[in-house]
């Protein structure tokens, strides 16, 4: 019997949703991973011409509780999920409800079919939902019976497909966006063998690691009692994600929460993530504004968690530091040298070590600038190197670089 979502199809349609097959795609995977899937796999088959006449997603995840049905497909710009999870807010992404309706960016129509085990009677149950693209404020449950012989998970198969071909799920293109979008939370779920495969094919997200070092760091409460950090720092080819985080994980290897590095506004390719591994996170409450501490539970007051942070913040300015005087750096001038932004005259081989300085020190000094600007830029630091006055200029980058750290 079709069940009513609380909300119209035009609601629905006007909300936002994916208009690209490719970021629809990702909210089926993150849907998976919400519902504690370790393995998603994306399943299509083609014919010679590519036309593609099947197409699935699969999880291994806890299913989808019938019972809980209108609490999940029933409503719309909320959902469940986000009202029972309480630790990290990266792991949960499907938190508005709306990712179900994604099939509509290139499929007429999705049947989910789900396996989940009974909460009350503890009984393994099967069934089917059945959305249509032209009545997305309905849903279909149907089919709801006993299983013995099947593990939990959700398939969900797509119908009456448009503008995608087989070419759109096995090209490079696709395969980065997922690596984009997905690299970073397989790295956090390393040690569990996260995977995404197509066709039975892993997407493999290492390649897009420019370097990674991992170390140990132990530190000691006033106490004496010793803890130790495995810290593991990854700088990505591209950008990875939305954002740049500290990951912290307990000793399970299971996220506990994380906090933006102090590197997100700049623009500078300095793509990073740090994960931050210890028994130190089993009993920790990072939504603990106050002061005040249990015997039991660890806040971000504490003392060894401060000075975690400011090794961690340490450990990253060196990082970008090294990145920014080498890679970035080198970078930097070939494309001014490209783009004929340095004078042809003078002295270039002095003029490119010191802007090498200058970046180096302060790269925000460089950035936002088009090509007219920055050829004046260039130039007017050339006639300065001509005056004498390089000592005076590092300085004054030196002491406005100081000034802003200590802002910040």
């Amino acid at each position: 019997m079709k069940e009513k979502v609380s909300v119209t199809d035009t609601g629905i349609q006007s909300s936002g949703l994916p208009k690209d097959y490719m970021e629809a795609v990702a909210e089926y995977i993150w849907n998976g991973f919400d519902a504690a899937a370790s393995v998603i796999d994306i399943h299509f088959e083609s014919n010679e011409i590519d036309t593609i006449y099947s197409l699935s997603i699969t999880d291994n995840g806890t299913g989808i509780d019938y019972d809980l049905l209108k609490e999940t497909f029933g409503h719309f710009n909320d959902s469940i999920k986000k009202a029972s999870f309480q630790k990290s807010s990266s792991f949960i992404k499907g938190n508005k409800g709306r990712g179900r309706f994604s099939f509509s960016a290139f499929s007429g129509k999705a049947l989910w079919h789900t396996v989940y085990r009974d909460s009350q009677t503890g009984e393994m149950m099967e069934y089917d939902i059945t959305i249509s693209r032209n009545s997305k404020d309905f849903y279909d449950p149907e089919g709801k019976k006993k299983t013995v012989k099947k593990a939990t998970g959700t398939t969900v198969t797509f119908y009456d497909l448009f503008e995608v071909s087989g070419f759109s799920f096995q090209s490079d293109e696709f395969k980065n966006f997922l690596v984009r979008e997905f690299g970073w939370f397989l790295m956090l779920n390393r040690e569990k063998e996260y995977k995404i495969r197509i066709n039975g094919v892993p997407v493999e997200y290492a390649p897009s690691i420019a370097e990674s070092d991992t170390g140990v760091l132990p530190l000691k409460d006033v106490e004496g009692t010793e803890f130790y950090f495995r810290i593991t720092f990854v700088r990505w080819t591209e950008r990875i994600g939305d954002k740049f985080f500290f990951y912290f994980l307990n000793s399970k290897q299971s996220e506990m929460f994380k906090d933006l590095t102090s590197f997100n506004n700049n623009a500078i390719g300095f793509y990073h993530s740090v994960y931050v591994e210890s028994r130190y996170f089993d009993a920790f409450n990072p939504g603990d504004n106050e002061q005040s501490q249990n015997l039991f539970e660890r806040t971000k007051h504490h003392s060894v968690f401060k000075e975690l942070m400011g090794h961690l913040h340490e450990l990253v300015r060196l990082r970008q530091k090294a990145f920014v005087e080498g890679e970035a750096a080198v970078k930097l001038i070939d494309v001014y040298e490209r783009n004929g932004i340095l004078p042809k005259t003078g002295n270039r081989k002095e003029l490119q070590q010191f802007l090498k300085g200058i970046y180096s020190t302060e790269p925000r000094l460089f950035q936002g600038l088009n090509k007219e600007q920055q050829r004046v830029y260039v130039g007017l630091i050339g006639m300065l190197l001509q005056t004498g006055k390089k000592e005076e200029l590092l300085a004054l980058v030196s002491q406005g670089s100081m000034a802003e750290a200590e802002t910040n």
